[in-house]
């Protein structure tokens, strides 16, 4: 069972996913590079930082509700696992105890 710092830790990397999602949706966006800035989802409501991503790299990350990019350093290892790792960014996936909050926040649907 997750306890509140893991539900906290869920809802505000959810915040950043929501902020992608609605860049993520802008047509423009796609049409004048291959690479583009998303914002880093990790548990840190002050992180600024911005992740270079193509639309596909996004996308494969988006496809599974648990799991979340981040910046190099900004996993939290015990409420969450890198399952890959790339120059200027991670992907991280949050814990089974978290599942039912990650699903219900992201903006695709579960």
């Amino acid at each position: 069972m997750a306890g509140k710092r893991e539900e906290t830790l869920a809802h505000n990397e959810a915040v950043f996913r929501t902020g992608n999602e609605r860049m993520a949706a802008w047509e423009e966006r796609h049409r004048a590079e291959d690479v583009e800035a998303y914002f880093c989802e990790c548990a840190d409501l002050d992180c600024r930082v911005k992740v270079p991503l193509s639309e596909a790299e996004y996308e494969k990350v988006r496809s599974d509700s648990c799991q979340f990019v981040v910046a190099p350093g900004h996993e939290i290892l015990d409420v969450e696992t890198v399952v890959e790792v790339h120059d200027t960014w991670m992907v991280v996936e949050k814990d089974p105890e978290v599942r039912d909050i990650v699903e219900a926040t992201d903006p695709r649907g579960p």
